[in-house]
């Protein structure tokens, strides 16, 4: 499916053992997720933030996607997307050093991130 443009046609049905992992985004400073397997790398992925927090970028995860897509006044709005269900961390893939996501002190909205080394003392 990667690349396929027929995303829309796709809305509502559930795809299993998709792999997932945690990345930067140049354009926001919280961490995303993309799809690895499967589908496009650019869909974005509607995540738990804790786990997006939790486990450093790179982390891989195994997960079930919905497409997904925003609806106002019954019109489509934005592009379709995927969000993850029954996630497990792929244990192999978590870094003994790496970026792990914090929220900035002062954040009035607590969506503004900074990234802070792992396992370096």
């Amino acid at each position: 499916m990667v690349g396929n443009p027929s995303l829309e046609n796709q809305v509502g049905l559930f795809f299993e053992n998709v792999e997932l992992e945690t990345c930067r985004d140049e354009h926001v400073s919280r961490p995303r997720v993309r799809p690895r397997t499967q589908f496009d790398q650019k869909i974005r992925v509607e995540f738990p933030r804790k786990l997006r927090e939790m486990f450093p970028i790179g982390t891989r995860f195994v997960a079930t996607v919905k497409v997904c897509q925003k609806t106002e006044d019954g019109r489509a709005k934005g592009p379709p997307y995927l969000r993850a269900y029954d996630i497990a961390v792929v244990a192999q893939s978590v870094p003994d050093f790496g970026l792990i996501a914090k929220v900035k002190k002062g954040s009035i909205s607590s969506l503004s991130y900074e990234y802070t080394p792992k396992g370096r003392d």
